[in-house]
């Protein structure tokens, strides 16, 4: 029964999965295939590559102590940092594509329109992504429809336009979270892109397209996890008889200090050690369940 696991967007939120992943590393549940969305891209590219606990805090301490550097805006960190991770000397390549290593998927939405293009990487980019926040909170996604395609990047693709590869990585993992309204714009291949949230806050569906039997999917926030930004279709517990397995925290992050796009130093501790509190939680029923569903990938 090949298992799947999935997080979702959340701007700095995405420290929450970083917590649970580093907890399913501790307890040896290894999946055959890891799936990013935006905030969650570098998350589960430590998970694939086993090195959840090489990696830990320090990356997104070091997106906090750039966040409060003056003038500089979240595309500006995002982009510093993601090249930091994946320079030439990074432990990531070697993991990420030898033999047998865990499938990777990353989504970013590729902007397929010549228009869509010019308003996405030019000067106007900014007031756009503004308004599509506003067209969100009243579910109006009819820009989005027309304009975006949503694609995964994925280390065994046949198309060499969507494989994932060492030269690729860090400007794949930068699109996932490019905002339309960030000041910096993505390019993959020459191809322009912007943030996955927009089609695809979490790659459940994708999974399960892709033959996967079982899926975890980490959310940022309580409550119901939501297909895209617009909030209008629920990813169910049970998709094309294929569960799905969701972990998520216990409040809104912003309570205990971290936001989208803020955090405090002692919310970034705090939200890191709810996800390995809530990875742990779910390992015990995970572990309780898996003979009956004859998963045999968890070795405690």
């Amino acid at each position: 029964m090949p298992l799947a696991i999935a997080g979702s967007s959340g701007g700095m939120k995405g420290i929450f999965v970083q917590g649970v992943l580093n907890a399913f590393e501790c307890g040896k549940l290894v999946a055959d295939a890891y799936a990013g969305s935006s905030a969650s891209a570098l998350p589960v590219i430590s998970a694939a590559a086993g090195l959840c606990s090489f990696v830990g805090i320090q990356y997104w301490q070091r997106v906090l102590d750039l966040l409060h550097q003056p003038g500089r805006d979240l595309s500006w960190v995002m982009r510093q940092v993601t090249n930091e991770w994946f320079d030439d000397e990074d432990p990531f390549r070697k993991k990420l594509f030898k033999a047998r290593a865990p499938r990777l998927f990353i989504a970013a939405n590729f902007v397929r329109t010549m228009q869509a293009a010019d308003q996405t990487q030019g000067k106007n980019a900014r007031h756009l992504g503004r308004q599509l926040l506003v067209q969100a909170a009243h579910k109006c996604h009819e820009w989005v429809d027309n304009n975006l395609q949503l694609q995964l990047f994925d280390t065994q693709a046949k198309d060499d336009q969507l494989r994932l590869t060492p030269d690729n990585l860090s400007d794949v993992s930068f699109a996932s979270t490019c905002m339309i309204q960030w000041e910096l714009s993505a390019w993959v291949n020459g191809k322009p892109y912007v943030d996955a949230s927009y089609t695809c806050v979490c790659p459940v569906n994708e999974m399960v397209a892709f033959g996967y039997t079982q899926v975890i999917a980490i959310a940022t926030d309580p409550g119901p996890l939501y297909r895209d930004i617009f909030a209008d279709q629920e990813i169910p517990s049970i998709l094309k008889a294929v569960p799905i397995h969701i972990v998520r925290p216990d409040m809104n992050l912003k309570e205990i200090g971290v936001d989208y796009t803020t955090c405090t130093q002692e919310g970034l501790i705090a939200a890191f050690a709810h996800g390995l509190q809530k990875g742990n939680e779910f390992l015990a029923t995970w572990a309780g369940d898996a003979p009956r569903q004859g998963i045999v990938r968890l070795a405690l």
